[in-house]
């Protein structure tokens, strides 16, 4: 009988060593904000290989806005692994010093390798310390309907007197002098936006004639971008950002106002607070011909075939890409020519990995990241889902990496924005989130709400210019 219970006593004690050996030594969760295909596939194939491979259980948390990142650190206080940030998220968190210094985690050479291995790691550093591992990049490109814009510029000759009329209510003169519509749309600038953009308000489309150009208009960060881009192509440099003084913002925000003023917008983007999903909605619906785009915008607006991404075109051979337009002003000298000439940089953004500051072993975080990375991970990410890829060795080779078709002409046109952009990207400022709030209620007040959607009100530059130094620039002053 004694025998029996020794017996039963090992099997006991071996089951449970079995047990001890399968079970995860532990758990990782990772803070992120993804699309819901996107989230899947991130939870569903990617994590766990990492997890299996190392013996962690893996849990994801989702954030909503990225304005919450820091209270969520809070709540999970000593349990998130690593943390999905925006680029004009990161400095505030460094800031408050939730983000830990990779160099508190890293030897030199493994800093080295990391600089090797990715592109502009630079700009997750910050006074000699890298706070950040790339994710992906992004930027903005214009995307329209092919068949719209062709219309429109077979159209706009016939209305080349009536466009520069409603014009010269604007500028006092109406188009520059001698201007030509160009047909290749990587050549246009803000007057050819307006141009196919009245053509398009002025005819009827099933029945509707309304404004078909539109970027996003919710409040929150991706509105705020778009108006801070415009600022860049408009000429202005991260010093007129930040202090929202000078002739770049002022012609921004002039321009936006003219637009939502003349019909070129379509007034639902601030009326049903368009995010992105509101922007795909319109090009299914045919409320949107043109918009300004990042890369996952593009794949969920011609579709994939995969993960969920079944497109919002009914052809999508329609879809089109071109580099951002030239930033000009509105304003025309005597002669019809414009008064400042701007460029097609807008800032180079995209998404970090972070290791909290309190986060249980920061090692494991950064192996986490390096995983998520790899090149494997990165292709996958990169062909699914529209990322542009951080790797140098993807990027040296990436027509090859997606073999011709759409995917690379969206990859190709992004590229050559980022080529325009260089080294444009949002300003170094540990309260940029206020400032960045600063640029939304101008925008709802200057153009939503204000002289821009009010038809019977005429943007006035100087009016525009006043509303921005007394009221806003002077409020970023307690930022700067």
């Amino acid at each position: 009988m004694r025998s029996c219970r020794i017996w039963l006593w090992g099997c006991f004690l071996g089951m449970a060593g079995i047990m001890l050996q399968c079970a995860p030594s532990g758990r990782m969760s990772v803070l992120i904000h993804m699309i819901d295909a996107q989230e899947a596939y991130f939870s569903g194939e990617l994590l766990p290989t990492f997890g299996k491979e190392k013996e962690y259980a893996m849990e994801v948390v989702h954030y909503e806005d990225v304005d919450s990142i820091d209270a969520e650190l809070e709540r999970y206080e000593g349990e998130i692994a690593l943390v999905k940030v925006p680029f004009d998220k990161a400095w505030s968190l460094v800031s408050k010093g939730l983000i830990k210094p990779l160099g508190s985690v890293l030897t030199d050479k493994e800093l080295r390798d990391l600089h090797d291995t990715y592109l502009l790691t630079s700009l997750g550093g910050i006074e000699g310390k890298q706070y950040y591992i790339p994710r992906k990049l992004e930027t903005r490109i214009m995307v329209y309907r092919k068949s719209k814009v062709a219309e429109a510029i077979a159209a706009w000759g016939k209305h080349v007197e009536a466009i520069g009329e409603d014009l010269k209510k604007y500028n006092g003169y109406g188009l520059p002098a001698s201007y030509v519509l160009e047909e290749d749309p990587n050549k246009w600038d803000f007057y050819d936006v307006f141009v196919v953009g009245w053509v398009w308000a002025h005819t009827s489309y099933d029945g509707e004639t309304v404004g078909r150009v539109a970027h996003r208009g919710k409040r929150y960060s991706g509105t705020a971008l778009r108006v801070i881009d415009r600022v860049y192509q408009c000429g202005g440099d991260s010093a007129d950002v930040l202090d929202m003084t000078g002739e770049a913002v002022v012609d921004a925000f002039h321009w936006e106002a003219v637009y939502a003023s003349a019909g070129i917008y379509n007034e639902r983007m601030w009326k049903e607070a368009w995010s992105g999903v509101g922007v795909w909605r319109g090009f299914k619906d045919g409320g949107v011909f043109l918009s300004f785009m990042t890369q996952l915008d593009c794949f969920f607006i011609h579709g994939t075939g995969r993960d969920g991404l079944d497109g919002y075109l009914d052809d999508p051979d329609d879809m089109g890409v071109a580099v951002m337009p030239r930033g000009v002003s509105l304003e025309l000298d005597a002669e019809g020519n414009v008064v400042r000439r701007g460029v097609r940089a807008i800032t180079t953004g995209g998404w970090w990995w972070g290791i909290p500051h309190d986060t249980p072993n920061p090692r494991a975080s950064y192996e986490l990241a390096r995983h998520i990375t790899d090149m494997e991970n990165q292709v996958q990410g990169c062909s699914r889902f529209g990322m542009i890829p951080v790797r140098k060795e993807i990027l040296n080779d990436i027509s090859v990496l997606f073999g011709g078709g759409w995917i690379t002409n969206v990859y190709d046109v992004s590229l050559k924005q980022l080529m325009n952009n260089k080294y444009t990207v949002l300003p170094y400022n540990p309260d940029f989130d206020d400032i960045r709030n600063l640029y939304l209620d101008a925008w709802f007040e200057i153009v939503a709400q204000g002289q821009g959607a009010a038809a019977e009100k005429i943007p006035d530059r100087e009016h525009i210019k006043s509303i921005l130094e007394s009221k806003y620039a002077e409020a970023a002053k307690q930022y700067l």
